[in-house]
């Protein structure tokens, strides 16, 4: 159950906006549908980004991210596991459970977090030079900034860590590594398999152990409380993998979850030839790397009718996980240390990293340059044009039109048809506030707007509007200077466009 009060102090988010000291916005909650359980209850997420706090906690997180050392139960992701459970072995009268900790960013205590910070500053203090009550500081700064916004309303998350913030998950996962090491030094058996990836726990143990273990996780705090689920026939189900126990050895194949619904890239859609070849490959890997060999046909045969139903031709599904099966061969049989791992994009380690690109992906002309970028040893990505957050939104409360940042802007003139192009990183009303002030500062130097303003004309100040929204300031500043060249009477000075090729102008006059 999460902890959460309205703040009667500031019931509209107006006024708390208006208290704020930076230029960011008050982060966001909105709910995703679990759509796997029954009345299909809201996972509540709350998004930080463009928040005050949102680059210091994620400063901070890189800090101790990079830093502190990895507990021995942790796993990286399904084939992280895969690998650790080929060289176990348990005894016969084991048996399999998961432990999964209820609503663990909400429930795990500010001062644990503080405390776990404390017991490994040792492996931070000579990587910065922010001394450690300072470095506190931050991070209680952090954690008690659990204001967010929902239906226009403000409320606090009254305990846990902020849900959104980038330093919540490093902190639950040291709180976690503490409980666990203090919790398995307390079992009377010891635990031959036991991992952990964030808050899910896989174990092996002896089934009569089970209501031990759970009430030994369970009396650290009242409020990090564990379930726990029992194996099946000895076999259970984590992560992405079914896990079975036979005879003390680990028999592994691929699971997808009740709410698979097979859908992948459809081949006819607006993607590049790689990408959906890129599909397959993803699909074989899994095959191979994380299900056992007795499982392979089964899961071939399925991947074959997931992608038919997906609408990809036969022959090149057929060609595809033919080549793809023949490169995991050749890198398992090479000097390379595992089939597993990423395979080279280069023939060579010892030549130079090619330049990158990324460009939009248009049907029948992007390929066409592909010619032009391998000349110049140049590796392209590619990016669609109609993404799915254009058509599903997540229902966060709309921000408000002068709280957008990252945007390129326009300014009418009132009383003729004059106008300016600007862009801005920060919030569109602290830009427009400056170019007001600006009007009323006294000063030899004038800005192009107060200098239009001198004319006796005004500004559409109520009716800025935003032309373009790209958080990379090159695109943005691109973007600012295709702009300024389509107005019909633009008071931009020339400098504005000076990077601007002219060849591109004959372009952007047919377009305006």
């Amino acid at each position: 159950m999460l902890s959460f009060r309205k703040n009667r102090n500031y019931i509209s988010a107006t006024k708390y906006r208006s208290l704020l000291l930076s230029d960011g916005v008050l982060p966001r909650a909105y709910g995703l549908p679990k759509i796997h359980k029954d009345n299909c209850p809201l996972r509540v997420i709350v998004s930080s980004i463009n928040s005050p706090l949102h680059s210091f906690a994620l400063f901070l997180h890189q800090v101790i991210f990079s830093n502190i050392p990895k507990a021995h139960s942790h796993i990286t992701n399904s084939y992280d596991l895969v690998d650790k459970l080929k060289s176990l072995h348990v005894c016969d009268h084991y048996h399999l459970a998961s432990l999964d900790v209820v609503s663990l960013f909400t429930n795990v205590p500010t001062e644990l977090a503080i405390g776990s910070i404390g017991k490994r500053w040792h492996f931070i203090e000579n990587k910065i030079s922010i001394p450690y009550g300072e470095f506190l500081i931050g991070v209680r700064l952090v954690l008690n900034s659990t204001f967010f916004q929902f239906n226009n309303k403000i409320y606090q998350q009254i305990f846990g860590t902020p849900m959104g913030s980038p330093l919540s998950p490093i902190l639950a996962d040291l709180v976690l590594q503490d409980l666990e090491e203090k919790a398995i030094t307390r079992l009377p058996i010891p635990l031959p398999l036991y991992f952990r990836y964030v808050d899910d726990i896989v174990l092996a143990a002896p089934p009569s152990f089970f209501p031990t273990i759970l009430t030994t996780f369970n009396s650290f705090h009242k409020r990090l409380q564990f379930t726990i689920e029992k194996s099946i026939n000895n076999r259970i189900n984590f992560l992405d993998i079914s896990i079975c126990l036979t005879s003390g050895n680990f028999i592994i194949d691929w699971y997808r979850k009740p709410t698979f619904s097979g859908r992948f890239l459809n081949f006819f859609s607006q993607h590049p030839v790689c990408q959906k070849r890129g599909v397959i490959y993803g699909l074989v890997d899994r095959i191979f790397r994380l299900s056992h060999p007795q499982f392979h046909d089964k899961n071939l045969a399925l991947i074959i009718n997931i992608l038919l139903n997906n609408d990809y031709p036969l022959d090149f599904i057929f060609m595809t996980i033919r080549n793809r099966i023949k490169n995991l061969i050749l890198h398992k049989d090479s000097s390379q240390p595992s089939p597993l791992t990423s395979l080279p994009t280069s023939s060579s380690t010892s030549q130079p990293s090619p330049f990158f690109f990324t460009v939009p992906y248009i049907k029948d002309f992007t390929e066409k340059l592909l010619p032009i970028f391998k000349k110049a040893n140049a590796s392209v990505a590619y990016v669609g044009c109609n993404k799915l957050n254009k058509i599903i939104k997540t229902q966060k409360d709309p921000l408000p039109f002068e709280n957008h940042s990252n945007v390129v802007y326009k300014i009418n003139c009132r009383d003729c048809d004059a106008s300016y192009v600007g862009q801005t990183g920060r919030r569109l009303i602290t830009r427009i506030k400056e170019h007001r002030s600006n009007i009323n500062r006294v000063s030899s130097s004038h800005s192009v707007i107060t200098e239009h303003h001198l004319t006796g004309h005004d500004f559409t100040w109520n009716n800025v509007q935003i032309l373009d929204e790209e958080p990379s300031y090159i695109k943005r500043h691109i973007s600012e200077m295709l702009h300024i060249k389509q107005q019909k009477n633009g008071i931009n000075l020339q400098d504005d466009t000076r990077l601007l090729d002219n060849s591109y102008l004959p372009i952007i006059k047919k377009c305006s």
